[in-house]
């Protein structure tokens, strides 16, 4: 081929690119497949290269160029070709992410045991803790069987039925009560002049470690509360207690009938009682024959292991809290109370409680004077017109709140009431306790 043939050929070759060009871009605009057309005018073009060869001129390269920019306009219309937008920037995602790539971290495992001190610590304090259970509890178990032992031959002397367990029809003996780890009791009865007797083991909380050391700062000891309730005309008119002066001043202000009744009576040498015990009395001549030689020579012996005795023919227990108050005057009964502090002396507990059942006989047999008699019933005279006008607003509140609640009552049952008939009568009667209601008060005076 000579040089006149070359430059016919390039210049059809041009003239066909420009024809191509033009004609590719009116088929975008006016076509929707122009995606695969442009494709196809790719390889069109690709087959010209190979033809073309080396020998390409840079008015062909600068066609190529007009061809990109047109692909690159045809890509940006943002209105009409939407889909192909997001094939493009998806297509550029794929190839730009790159997979993830963990780390090799090795697993630490601590070897040393000095990092699982917190650990250890918690481990010990729980094991310390239930071995401290385990253990406190056995200790008070055994310490209550064995003061129940100690004292069981004394009880079953005085009483029919020792340590009844309630629960059977047929009453039994022997059996010691498990109210708590470290509280027991003991019920009995069967003795005359007595309804019954009750005693309560209330032991230091061996089973509690936090208890143990509360102990160490403020040190206690196991009592025994023994409570006797006698018949209503086994024990005449007066309150009094006595005992440790710190133990009986507290029982003095949580006790209602020791705060009503009695006064504290100074004076230890009159009743022979030890330096450290405080005597509260009602009337003293009803303290004075209950504290007897006998119970002075086992006070002067013994003081420390009684914490109080309290003897009232008016016991009801607790005072009110602070806020509540009585609309009525409570129950009372006459009882014997007796605190003691447990020792491991069995001949000390034996006399102890021996010396409780002297003084029952004691309080059984006594009679009060006659000026002590009219002194007891004007003191429970006075304590009850006080308690009555202190009350008096509160009595009157409760019959206004019954009142209030019956009348509800009646206008609920008539709401609620179907048979037209009755309902018609419960009206009637309604409307007529209403009207005497409203109705002034007037005297009737008879004229002779």
């Amino acid at each position: 081929m000579d040089s006149t043939e070359l430059v016919l050929y390039l210049i059809l070759l041009l003239f066909g690119i420009c024809y191509s060009g033009q004609h590719g871009h009116v088929d975008i605009e006016n076509n929707e497949f122009a995606e695969f057309e442009d494709v196809d005018e790719g390889v069109v073009e690709d087959d010209l290269e190979e033809l073309v060869g080396t020998s390409t001129t840079p008015k062909a390269t600068r066609s190529s160029t007009v061809l990109e920019d047109d692909d690159d306009e045809f890509i940006q219309d943002d209105d009409e070709f939407e889909r192909i937008e997001k094939t493009t920037h998806s297509s550029k995602e794929t190839k730009t992410r790159q997979p993830l790539k963990f780390a090799d971290v090795p697993a630490h495992f601590r070897s040393n045991w000095s990092s699982y001190q917190v650990e250890a610590l918690f481990l010990l304090l729980v094991g310390l803790y239930m071995i401290n259970y385990v253990a406190g509890r056995r200790r008070n178990q055994s310490i209550a069987y064995s003061w129940f032992a100690d004292v069981s031959g004394i009880l079953q002397e005085q009483f029919t039925i020792v340590g009844d367990d309630g629960t059977s029809e047929v009453p039994s003996e022997g059996h010691l009560l498990k109210e708590t780890d470290s509280s027991y009791s003991i019920w009995c009865s069967g003795r005359l002049g007595c309804q019954s007797m009750l005693i309560q083991m209330k032991l230091k909380k061996r089973q509690d470690l936090i208890s143990i050391f509360m102990g160490v700062i403020r040190p206690t000891s196991d009592k025994v509360i023994i409570r006797i309730d006698l018949d209503h005309n086994e024990m005449d008119s007066y309150v009094f207690a006595f005992g440790q002066r710190k133990a009986v001043t507290k029982a003095v202000k949580e006790m209602l009938d020791l705060s009503l009744f009695t006064v504290e009576r100074r004076g230890q040498d009159r009743f022979v009682l030890p330096s450290s015990m405080a005597l509260y009395a009602e009337l003293p001549e009803a303290a004075a024959t209950i504290i007897d030689p006998t119970v002075q020579q086992v006070l002067s012996k013994y003081g420390t292991s009684l914490d109080y005795c309290h003897i009232s023919d008016q016991y009801s227990g607790l005072k009110p809290a602070e806020g509540e108050t009585y609309t009525r005057m409570p129950d009372t009964i006459r009882a014997i109370i007796f605190v003691l502090n447990m020792s491991e002396d069995k001949n000390e507990t034996k006399t102890l409680m021996k010396t409780i059942f002297h003084c029952l006989e004691k309080v059984r047999k006594y009679r009060l004077s006659r000026e002590g008699k009219a002194k007891a019933d004007k003191k429970r005279q006075n304590v009850h017109e006080v308690f009555m006008k202190t009350t008096h607003q509160a009595r009157q509140e409760a019959a206004q709140a019954r009142k209030e609640e019956k009348t509800r009552e009646r206008k609920q049952r008539l709401l609620e009431e179907e048979d037209p008939e009755k309902q018609r009568k419960l009206e009637k009667a309604e409307l007529k306790r209403e009207s005497r209601l409203r109705q002034p008060k007037m005297k009737q005076l008879k004229m002779k």
